[in-house]
């Protein structure tokens, strides 16, 4: 008696081509929500840096009875100085450090001298994980030609100090807390300080680097050059690009105030509490947010 042929076990390609459209189906559904849970641990990271910032920046001033100015010498001096390393220029990233566990690399400043000196080159190469943003893309050291000049390993950091509304008030009536040469007292921040930023994340590339004050403090308006004494854009500085040209001083900041979390920009206020603001905030409420005792009602929401 003759048996009958078996029939082929394997798949045919039907069959493949079917399974391959599911996983590829079922892949297309899952990557949203892997991505979006991805960056929601990352921006929780990014809030945890702020809080421990914050946390720094109260116990200095428990300390030393006065908040840290953001740079050390007149907002006239810095890297764009012909000769920068003349000033002081040491800031406020670099004054709190013994309050994040950074006492190793505080240890090694010299602020007998320039915060640009040679004597300072390595510990502001140190790049400091509590100063980075986890959902920052752009490179961990300046770009800029200027640093360049003195260094090509200056370590950036993704948080800036909220000194004034515009970059004018900035150099000359600072409304914020943190500006050049500063002795601001808690007691000073007459809007309350759960209605008022201290520090604010930025994506800034090349002005940025941390252990230079001279460009730590930002505003929150854009810079517009047809605008004086104030120089202040219409638009709030939430991720405006440019945020500021120097027209040919070598200083630009493609961004200010700034971050590349989708759901906007973490804040930290003078009470320690974190907030992401959206860059779609008005600016005159952005405003009453920055300025330290500017007497505006505190905004309903944001």
């Amino acid at each position: 008696m003759r048996c009958a042929p078996s029939r082929p076990t394997g798949f045919t390609l039907i069959e493949i081509l079917v399974v391959v459209t599911i996983i590829a189906v079922m892949v297309a559904l899952l990557l949203p929500a892997v991505q979006q849970a991805r960056e929601a641990s990352r921006l929780s990271h990014c809030r945890n840096n702020l809080r421990q910032i914050g946390l720094a920046i109260l116990n200095y001033e428990s300390q030393q009875r006065i908040l840290p100015s953001s740079s050390t010498s007149q907002i006239e001096f810095g890297i764009w100085s012909s000769n920068p390393t003349d000033y002081h220029l040491h800031s406020w990233a670099a004054m709190i450090l013994p309050s994040l566990d950074q006492g190793l690399v505080y240890n090694q400043i010299n602020f007998n001298v320039s915060a640009l000196a040679p004597a300072n080159t390595a510990p502001g190469s140190v790049r400091l994980a509590g100063f980075r943003c986890p959902s920052y893309t752009g490179p961990p050291i300046s770009q800029s030609p200027l640093y360049g000049r003195l260094s090509n390993a200056y370590a950036l950091r993704n948080y800036a100090a909220y000194g004034a509304t515009s970059v004018g008030n900035l150099y000359q009536q600072p409304d914020g807390v943190f500006y050049a040469r500063s002795s601001t007292r808690m007691a000073d921040i007459r809007d309350g300080t759960s209605n008022t930023i201290f520090i604010v994340e930025t994506r800034e590339p090349s002005a940025a680097v941390w252990i230079d004050g001279g460009t730590s403090a930002v505003a929150s308006r854009r810079y517009l050059d047809s605008n004086p004494p104030g120089y202040a854009g219409p638009e709030n500085s939430l991720n405006y690009q440019p945020y500021y040209v120097a027209n040919g001083q070598g200083i630009d900041s493609l961004f200010g105030p700034s971050s590349q979390h989708p759901a906007g920009i973490s804040h930290l206020f003078g009470d320690g509490s974190v907030r992401v603001i959206s860059p779609n905030i008005n600016a005159l409420v952005y405003d009453s947010l920055v300025t330290r005792a500017g007497g505006e009602p505190p905004p309903e929401a944001y």
